[in-house]
């Protein structure tokens, strides 16, 4: 059984936001888990995770879906997950045991989430 590009682009919108609006409000506590006081960054980031579900959201409601949409998506979950492997990696940002953990599994989730994508973005393409 497969699942629709509308109802995954809806899964990976829902994770966005929330994490975004967690970034946002509950800060402090996001802190806490990945060890380091970076309250701007986690407001940044916090903010574009907001935009980008967004972003899906409209997208997903959307009947023709654009290939180059699709590509963006998979492109920012790729980035995502490369970014926290680099951040944990470098001992920089996130170096909490726990937070390296939490953040980890969020990143290999959004890893998986990019390249179901993917494989959308390839029919696509095969497509158009």
């Amino acid at each position: 059984v497969s699942m629709s590009l509308n109802l995954l682009l809806r899964i990976n919108s829902s994770s966005c936001l929330i994490l975004g609006l967690v970034m946002l409000l509950k800060t402090d506590s996001v802190n806490l888990l990945i060890g380091t006081e970076k309250t701007m960054l986690m407001h940044s980031i916090g903010i574009i995770l907001v935009v980008n579900g967004v972003l899906l959201l409209v997208a997903s409601l959307r009947q023709q879906i654009k290939p180059h949409e699709v590509l963006f998506f998979v492109m920012g979950g790729y980035g995502w997950t490369v970014l926290t492997v680099a951040l944990i990696s470098a001992d920089a940002v996130i170096i909490d045991p726990l937070g390296i953990r939490v953040t980890f599994v969020i990143a290999m989730y959004t890893a998986a989430i990019a390249a179901l994508q993917f494989r959308y973005y390839k029919l696509l393409k095969g497509r158009s």
